[in-house]
């Protein structure tokens, strides 16, 4: 049974490695999951192993969207040649010969770029760890990692460039009470006043600041106002006060820190669509926030146009109803998080379900990233994607959970690839995973009681406030 893959032969021009620390020609298994090859100044090749229906004694693999085919299932291993030239282009080739007729299937292409990372930036982070406020000092309830440890992330998934421990720390630092910080100070910029960067609604930050309530990050703790950049408050003018004096900073260090997580989420290896076909959020994780800030979280939103001043908020049913409805395409302004089954998404929801479907034109999430490793929780199952992100809004449907309003977003996440059918022999078809149906989504949604997610831990949110720990008039959740 052909089960695994492997490099046989690699030749280029510079240092290789594999997302998953293993020496390069090692063999890998076949069963759906890509592996990120590194080229060291000239970028990655995302190689995918794409099962078939029928027999697992068939496999092609999908370099960077290109697909080469098994020519001998009888092989015990899929054995391969890389040949990678100076600018970055790659020709992959089987070394096996289709009985019969000595065919050998080959497939070029061209790597993806590796992302810029700026030693400016690098320069800043390393002032805000060295002053204490990268990552978040205290995430109670949660594991965390130590510097060494990151470290030796960092140089097993970003090898390439000098900074692989400020992109692993970035990554982690996020999964802390930080990324409430790196949330607020980009949804509340009037993205359409360029250039950038970009001014922003300083009335809202102050506003949500001191509307944090949860556990131990509310403006009264040293520590979450320290993530801020402030010190402990005691009424919203003090915060209004306070983000006067270090706003421009605080914009500033949350743009470094965005623009060196997305490197980082951009750098890791890819989730094929064969493990997860669709992934899940729950809405909004900030609570605070509530349901009327949900649309200026995307560039389409008017909002954004100001004027500077102009509270930044977009009424939900508005935002429904123009930009965010049915065949409408939104972009992100933020790192969105997402995870894979459709009850933790709910445990964080509060108000609305995400729901995003596999990109039409990729083997691979190519804007999704798995980031559970570098996570200060390695029991918490986090996909991120980056700022910029593109969907399509498919549909919009309401369900009821224990008398609570829960509305379901369902988007098509885009790519910007192109997926290619791997040319099958006769009898085989390939195999896609299931996408769970609308009414089977609904029934996940309608079955999901919060009770069971009860009593919480106090703290044990690795950062963001689940809505277990939440209680209004309505229930409890």
């Amino acid at each position: 049974m052909n089960n695994t893959w492997s490099l046989r032969e690699v030749a280029a021009p510079s240092t290789l490695w594999f997302s998953d620390g293993a020496p390069v020609t090692s063999p890998r298994p076949g069963d759906g999951t890509s592996y990120r090859l590194i080229v060291d100044r000239l970028g990655f090749l995302d190689l995918t192993s794409t099962p078939f229906a029928g027999t697992l004694q068939f496999r092609a693999i999908d370099a960077n969207g290109g697909v080469i085919v098994n020519p001998n299932p009888a092989d015990p291993v899929m054995e391969l040649n890389l040949k990678i030239d100076t600018s970055g282009g790659f020709v992959l080739t089987s070394t096996s010969r289709r009985p019969g007729d000595g065919y050998v299937p080959s497939v070029s292409g061209r790597l993806k770029p590796l992302p810029t990372v700026s030693a400016s930036d690098v320069a800043f982070i390393d002032t805000m760890v060295k002053g204490g406020y990268v990552p978040y000092p205290n995430v109670s309830g949660a594991p965390g990692k130590t510097f060494e440890e990151i470290a030796a992330l960092g140089k097993r998934l970003f090898p390439f460039t000098p900074f692989s421990f400020q992109l692993a720390l970035c990554v982690y630092d996020w999964t802390t009470a930080s990324f409430t910080r790196m949330v607020f100070m980009k949804i509340f910029e009037y993205t359409g006043i360029p250039p950038p960067p970009f001014p922003t609604d300083q009335s809202s930050i102050a506003a949500m600041i001191w509307a944090s309530n949860w556990g131990s990050y509310n403006p009264q703790n040293v520590e979450f106002m320290r993530s801020f950049l402030m010190k402990p408050a005691y009424s919203l003018d003090n915060v209004r006060t306070q983000l006067n004096d270090v706003g421009s900073e605080l914009h500033n260090f949350s743009a470094v820190q965005n623009r060196l997580l997305s490197a980082a989420m951009n750098s890791l290896p890819r989730t094929t669509l064969f493990k997860h076909a669709q992934l899940f959020s729950g809405q909004v994780d900030i609570y605070q926030l509530g349901l009327d800030r949900f649309g200026i979280g995307f560039l389409e939103s008017p909002a954004n146009n100001g004027p500077v001043g102009q509270e930044l908020i977009s009424t939900f049913a508005d935002a429904l109803s123009t930009y965010v409805s049915a065949g409408r395409t939104i972009t992100t302004k933020m790192v969105w998080s997402f995870t894979d089954s459709v009850e933790d998404a709910m445990h964080y929801s509060n108000g609305i379900l995400l729901v995003a479907n596999v990109p039409q034109d990729s083997w691979v999430w190519d804007q999704a990233s798995y980031i559970t490793p570098l996570s200060n929780d390695p029991a918490k199952t986090e996909y991120t994607f980056h700022p910029g992100s593109q969907f399509r809004v498919e549909s919009i449907t309401n369900a009821t959970v224990s008398g609570r309003n829960i509305v379901i977003i369902t988007l098509q996440a885009s790519s910007g690839g192109q997926r290619m059918e791997p040319e099958a022999p006769e009898g085989f078809e390939s195999t896609l995973p299931l996408v769970l149906a609308e009414n089977k989504i609904m029934e996940l949604v309608n079955s999901y009681v919060p009770e069971k997610h009860l009593p919480h831990t106090e703290g044990v949110t690795g950062g963001r406030r689940c809505s277990c720990l939440f209680e209004d008039g309505d229930m409890h959740y």
